[in-house]
């Protein structure tokens, strides 16, 4: 709960700043990919979190990790953060920076599984019809089950639409 906290704090301030400079998408990528390499390589985790590094040395070394491929703005974040001892936080504030983003903006991420592959035509109709639904831009993310046999399954937020032949099955099964 505090991270959370914390990363709606941090994503709000960042917004705001990346918002006023017009960079919003700009930032959050860089940030994105800060929080890709915290993750994924264990030496840069534990280089920003050591305790005994002091802090000009962490700003050193994320400055030659990323050498030249952020904007001054989003470099100027990350040392924040390094001052702030909250680079800890990055998965936190970059995934509320894009609950904002996604908010302001309108846009609600919608997972939809399929059976099979579907073609272009099938997932641009879908995005369509979701979008008159929720009123709202839609960005989808396909993946394919081929164990719901036929039909798909809609997953927008915490609401789930399951149109798929497995659960008409089942509940055949349980009614029947």
């Amino acid at each position: 709960m505090k991270e959370t906290t914390v990363g709606s704090r941090y994503a709000l301030a960042i917004y705001e700043i990346a918002s006023e400079l017009k960079k919003v998408e700009e930032t959050y990528k860089e940030l994105k990919e800060v929080m890709e390499v915290y993750e994924q390589n264990l030496d840069f985790k534990n280089f920003v979190e050591h305790p005994l590094v002091n802090k000009k040395d962490k700003k050193d070394f994320v400055s030659k990790i990323f050498d030249g491929e952020f904007a001054e703005e989003t470099t100027n974040i990350l040392n924040y953060l390094i001052d702030k001892n909250r680079l800890s936080q990055i998965k936190s504030i970059v995934t509320e920076y894009l609950k904002l983003y996604y908010l302001r903006n309108q846009i609600v991420e919608a997972e939809v599984t399929f059976a099979v592959n579907p073609t272009k035509e099938q997932i641009d109709s879908l995005s369509a019809k979701l979008k008159s639904k929720v009123n709202k831009e839609v960005r989808l993310t396909t993946k394919v089950d081929e164990s719901i046999l036929g039909g798909l399954i809609v997953r927008i937020g915490d609401q789930i639409i399951d149109a798929s032949i497995k659960r008409e099955i089942e509940s055949f099964r349980k009614n029947y």
